[in-house]
């Protein structure tokens, strides 16, 4: 007997495209395998969000079918399975439902008192306990950068304020950032020089990263576009990797050790209390 012959025999179909949308009950049945009932909010819940109207009875049909399938196997397996290993599964079922109780409870109540103690102080200690384990796989750059175009009027004021890059220079730049093909000022960061590759290279015609290998000014013209480069610093590739820029990891590795101790402790807590209030018992 074919699938589909078999899933009509055994489900009663009320659904018609055209009712898809419609306001009914929420307990009208759709289709039913023997004693399971689906219902029409199911199927409303696992609507795709925007759907047309003639894909809705495609996905309709489809949905239906499936989940018919689903119970009829469900059925078959559990009358014919032995009993033992159905037990198995529902005994993996629930350590499986109990595990992620447990986890989703103990992350709500740890993280918050995890990411509570640690401080810059703490992240600064690590650093310098764990220097050697910290090498760079990549050069990173302090660098800022400005492209424009070349009838850009006021031109030699702009590379006066770039190079020099006092208060009142980087001011003046950011207010004129509307009138830059593309800028970075922010030379105080360390940032990865590949991705300062990829912002100039569509600026510089025959790019080599040995323009990043001397500290200072730097000016590109090419064609009808200035390019404006300032390197403060590099590092490269096995360097000591500088505070700042891995002080994101050394916090994560920071809150993942807090959020183990804080987790036994809170499990502890909990036993103690149970034990306390007479809801933790031990027979002998």
């Amino acid at each position: 007997m074919k699938i589909n012959k078999l899933i009509f025999g055994l489900i009663i179909l009320s659904l018609g495209s055209c009712q898809l949308f419609s306001v009914q009950e929420e307990s009208e049945v759709l289709a039913s395998v023997n004693t399971h009932q689906l219902y029409k909010s199911d199927l409303v819940a696992a609507l795709p969000s925007q759907i047309t109207k003639n894909d809705s009875a495609i996905f309709a049909q489809s949905f239906i079918e499936k989940w018919a399938t689903d119970k009829i196997l469900i059925d078959r397996a559990k009358l014919n399975l032995p009993k033992t290993q159905q037990s198995y599964f529902d005994s993996l079922a629930k350590d499986y439902r109990d595990e992620l109780l447990k986890k989703a409870y103990l992350n709500a109540v740890v993280e918050k008192q995890a990411k509570a103690q640690i401080d810059s102080i703490e992240i600064a200690n690590y650093y310098e306990q764990n220097k050697l384990n910290f090498k760079l796989n990549e050069s990173l750059l302090q660098i800022r950068y400005i492209v424009l175009k070349q009838d850009i009027q006021g031109f030699k004021t702009i590379k006066k304020a770039f190079i020099r890059f006092d208060e009142s220079d980087k001011r003046q730049l950011a207010n004129q950032s509307l009138e830059f093909k593309s800028l970075y000022l922010n030379d105080s960061t360390w940032v990865r020089s590949i991705d300062i590759e990829k912002e100039l290279k569509p600026y510089i015609e025959n790019f080599d990263l040995e323009l990043f290998n001397r500290k200072g000014f730097v000016e590109k013209n090419i064609k009808d576009t200035f390019v404006l480069i300032y390197l403060k610093n590099k590092l490269s590739r096995n360097d000591q990797a500088p505070l700042s820029y891995i002080k994101p990891t050394i916090r994560q590795i920071l809150l993942n050790k807090k959020k183990l101790q804080v987790s036994q402790q809170i499990q502890q807590e909990l036993k103690n209390d149970a034990i306390q209030n007479n809801e933790f018992k031990i027979y002998e």
